[in-house]
């Protein structure tokens, strides 16, 4: 849909947009309009001539004594979008939120796998046994054989007794 300059005009008024948004429900007449606006029928009709010039509404002659407006398919698109704004906005937060999610996602994913080690790197020194001197000893407290500090253990216990 293409705005002109007649539209741009015709939508500056509050009265015009109301005009159009209760036509937006049903084709009224000018009386109608008037009563429901609480405007004089004369306003009413001068407002909705300006309509008609930016092909807004349309007049439409019944063959009886009263003239019905009614929306061109040019003021349904204005009233009426096909898609509605709420629509377009949930949709378009949603699948902002669910693309910053799956990137939070991918971001710690990735860098989760960066700190880990490879375990598919080829291991470069080779295992050897332990040499006598790391070896830990099996000396007890002050230098004395394991078997030794038993032994001492049992020599105070037998003379501490009477």
């Amino acid at each position: 849909m293409e705005i002109d300059r007649k539209t741009l005009k015709a939508l500056a008024a509050d009265t015009r947009l109301d005009i159009l948004k209760s036509l937006g429900k049903r084709r009224k007449t000018p009386s109608e309009l008037s009563k429901e606006l609480d405007l004089a029928t004369s306003t009413v009709i001068e407002h909705l001539t300006k309509l008609e010039e930016a092909n807004l509404v349309r007049r439409e002659e019944t063959g009886h004594k009263w003239i019905y407006y009614n929306l061109t398919p040019k003021g349904e698109n204005l009233v009426k979008p096909r898609y509605p704004v709420q629509f377009v906005l949930v949709l378009s937060i949603s699948i902002l939120i669910i693309f910053a999610a799956g990137f939070m996602i991918y971001t710690d994913y990735t860098s989760l796998r960066a700190a880990q080690p490879s375990l598919t790197a080829p291991l470069t020194e080779k295992i050897t046994q332990p040499s006598e001197e790391s070896k830990i000893p099996t000396t007890g407290i002050a230098g004395g054989n394991i078997t030794n500090i038993t032994n001492v253990t049992n020599t105070t216990n037998n003379t501490s007794q009477p």
